[in-house]
């Protein structure tokens, strides 16, 4: 089976990219053989529609599944209607040789609609302290 699965970089022992329109590499992976051919994902920069382009780019290399950990609505009905299998149980903090042994195991699982459990990236989150505590400062004149 010809598998994608977004990544970090351009080797087995990259990490795998939590976000599929985004991220920087698709490794396109034969399944039996472990043969791979490296995409450099020129979807990553679009906005909007990273999704889309990326999934039209796996579509046209006759890919048959894709692992990773998000993909947005309107990449995944495009990946859908092109016959691509979306499988979520990747992580962040996998390999994409430990993913593609997850996968192998049946240790992932077939998504049913787009979007998935997000997974946070470092630096990403969005603040919720209000910033209004009591200083701590004596501030006493002079």
């Amino acid at each position: 089976m010809k598998l994608c699965v977004s990544a970090t970089g351009k080797d087995m022992t990259a990490k795998v990219d939590a976000i599929f329109g985004r991220a920087r590499y698709l490794l396109l992976i034969d399944t039996d053989t472990l043969e791979m051919e490296v995409l450099d994902n020129s979807a990553a920069a679009v906005t909007p529609g990273a999704g889309i382009v990326a999934a039209q780019l796996i579509v046209n290399k006759g890919v048959e599944a894709l692992l990773t950990g998000q993909v947005g609505a309107n990449a995944y009905a495009a990946l859908e209607n092109a016959g691509i299998t979306v499988y979520e149980g990747a992580s962040m903090d996998d390999t994409v040789q430990e993913a593609v042994n997850k996968f192998k195991r049946g240790q992932v699982k077939k998504s049913t609609d787009a979007g998935g459990e997000p997974i946070c990236r470092p630096g990403m989150g969005m603040g919720r302290g209000g910033g209004m505590g009591p200083g701590q400062g004596r501030g006493g004149r002079n």
